[in-house]
């Protein structure tokens, strides 16, 4: 009688793990997209912070530049603190593009790869257009 409870706790045991397995499978790729889409806010708030230092370079030069490490930036080309963007400046003929570009981890938000603004304040992202809001 004794082995029987044993064997019954057993099979118990299976079916709640059976259970959590099948619960973690259906709600993981939701919390990895979520995940994902969070750290989209970190890209647009360094290139908004790279844009106002880019208004002050140009009151100062009277011209803007593509050398981050002239602004107070690390370098000319950086990750951001976690490491899931690429920074970039280029230099165009009517002023500036930022570029934020998904390095890493984050190349798996298929819906965001990359950010961009532009001297006008004109938010751009790719491959969908609304990144830019979270």
């Amino acid at each position: 009688m004794i082995w029987l409870q044993r064997g019954f706790v057993l099979i118990e045991m299976m079916l709640v793990v059976a259970l959590f397995g099948i619960l973690l499978a259906m709600f993981m790729p939701g919390y990895q997209q979520q995940v994902l889409s969070s750290y989209r806010l970190e890209a647009t708030q360094e290139l908004q912070r790279l844009a106002i230092l880019q208004q002050q370079f140009y009151l100062e030069q009277q011209q803007y530049t593509a050398a981050l490490s002239r602004l107070p930036a690390p370098d000319d080309s950086y990750l951001t603190g976690s490491g899931r963007f690429r920074i970039t400046a280029i230099l165009t003929a009517q002023g500036y593009l930022l570029q934020a570009e998904a390095v890493g981890p984050q190349r798996r938000d298929q819906a965001c790869q990359w950010f961009r603004l532009d001297q006008t304040g004109r938010q751009i992202s790719s491959p969908e257009t609304d990144c830019w809001r979270h």
